[in-house]
């Protein structure tokens, strides 16, 4: 029996020679264990391939989303980022980054991206900004911004927001509320109106006061008082002359004084006594007295050339 067992064990000679005379292709061949493990590592790859390849298609299909999102409200910069008209500027610079990673031209192959992505740059700053922020907000009360056609931000503010950005910020954030912005165009327009008005009517009272008195002067010295034309031109022509004639004597009565090696006169207290001393006289009667003779003497030589 103990020969028997012996005889069905195999030798270790034949085990050894067994295992020695392997193939080498029996040799190469995996265990179980190899095999499942290259198995699960070629698997894996291959999800790991496959979600690579799912990933960049997610993107690129969100990009082109965004894209197209972003292009059809890019008056309405607040659905542009996709944000709350409350929003933070923390808030906004998070949103602005978050469409940056995806519509960025390096990273979003759509043919639109660089288009899409100026349109995200100019909402970020714009509502980055408190007082280009509050302009949009007035723009957009008054702007149908669902609108494609409609002007953007820009167009309107190089029209008519441009003085809009010097106002206070409370006073644009009020003239963009629906009720209180009606009230305050109203309002504005009526104050516009009465100055309007008022500066009319100053005008009138001024002009009629003038002419009044304008009116009165002329009756009252026939023009002489108008040194233009007329006899107020030649009252104006004799008044000069009387002045030059004082200035002579000013500049004599100094040239006297210097030679007498003493202080020359106060010019203001020498006019008023050569005044007193030169009475003014009634220029209206002195041009008559000259009418008057230059018409005798015009009488005499008519006379004389007829005799």
């Amino acid at each position: 029996r103990a020969l028997g067992v012996r005889a069905a064990q195999p030798s270790r000679a034949r085990v050894r020679h067994s295992r020695a005379g392997a193939s080498p292709l029996d040799r190469a061949r995996p265990t179980p264990t190899n095999m499942s493990t290259v198995s699960l590592s070629d698997s894996a790859g291959a999800i790991d391939a496959d979600a690579a390849e799912t990933g960049a298609a997610s993107r690129l299909k969100s990009g082109a989303d965004a894209c197209a999102y972003v292009l059809a409200h890019q008056r309405d910069y607040y659905k542009v980022l996709d944000v709350s008209r409350n929003a933070s500027t923390e808030d906004i610079k998070k949103a602005y980054r978050k469409l940056a990673r995806v519509l960025h031209p390096d990273k979003c192959q759509d043919a639109r991206a660089t288009d899409a992505m100026a349109v995200v740059t100019s909402a970020h700053s714009t509502l980055a900004n408190a007082a280009l922020r509050a302009a949009y907000d007035l723009y957009a009360s008054r702007v149908n911004v669902e609108d494609a056609s409609s002007a953007s931000f820009g167009e309107w503010q190089s029209r008519e927001g441009a003085a809009v950005v010097h106002l206070p910020a409370w006073l644009i954030k009020a003239m963009s509320t629906p009720v209180l912005g009606q009230l305050i165009s109203i309002l504005a327009l009526l104050l516009a109106l009465a100055l309007i008005l008022l500066t009319l009517a100053l005008a009138a009272c001024y002009l009629f006061i003038h002419m009044c008195f304008w009116l009165l002067c002329c009756f009252g010295c026939c023009g002489s008082c108008w040194p233009r034309y007329g006899i107020g031109a030649r009252v104006h022509a004799k008044r000069q002359e009387r002045f030059t004639q004082m200035l002579k004597a000013y500049e004599k009565a100094t040239m006297d004084a210097a030679a007498d090696g003493a202080d020359p006169p106060h010019p203001t207290v020498f006019f008023a006594q050569w005044n007193v001393d030169n009475e003014e006289p009634d220029w209206l009667e002195v041009i008559r007295r000259e009418d008057e003779l230059a018409k005798q003497k015009s009488a005499a030589g008519s006379y004389g050339a007829t005799g």
